[in-house]
């Protein structure tokens, strides 16, 4: 289960943040019209995931602004407001 959710989180950051962002909308509204269907229940997990890449996008920014060292290997999405 780890390997399967550390290969998912690999992939969701290989992810433009601007394009994740442009689905968010989307998401929304598809989440707003709960009917309990596997599309709906992915909805609400996609709409989770490009926020949580927003929160950890805003975390990293407000770290790099207290001049914390950035993590090697990895390039770091930037914040879209």
């Amino acid at each position: 289960m780890r390997d399967m959710l550390d290969h998912l989180a690999d992939q969701i950051l290989d992810m433009d943040a601007n394009d994740l962002n442009e689905f968010l909308p989307e998401m929304q509204a598809r989440m707003d019209d709960c009917d309990n269907t596997q599309e709906w229940e992915r909805s609400v997990i996609i709409f989770f995931l490009i926020n949580a890449v927003r929160f950890k996008c805003s975390m990293a920014s407000k770290h790099a602004q207290k001049n914390c060292p950035e993590e090697v290997g990895r390039p770091r999405l930037r914040v879209v407001k």
